[in-house]
């Protein structure tokens, strides 16, 4: 090639660290752009497991502590019976 068709610039000089700017600036702009559309996807369907209106009630924290072994049999029995659903 001619040097007069890159208007005589090579190497890193003027053109050439012009065009790295401007890709990196690209590059950053193409990844805003994803991550921005990341997060509206994530606060539009905040729970990917569809129980996002499911309320967790004190019986069924019980429940999951006996379930776990974290209380025992006499502990949650006594539990339920404060919580009204006792027999």
């Amino acid at each position: 090639m001619w040097p007069y068709m890159m208007g005589g610039y090579t190497g890193w000089s003027g053109n050439g660290f012009m065009m790295l700017l401007w890709g990196l600036f690209c590059l950053l702009l193409l990844a805003g752009i994803f991550a921005g559309i990341v997060l509206l996807v994530r606060i539009a369907f905040p729970d990917r497991e569809g129980n996002s209106d499911k309320k967790t009630t004190a019986l069924d924290t019980l429940h999951e502590r006996y379930a776990r072994g974290e209380i025992g049999r006499d502990e949650y029995l006594e539990k339920r019976q404060d919580l009204g659903q006792g027999k």
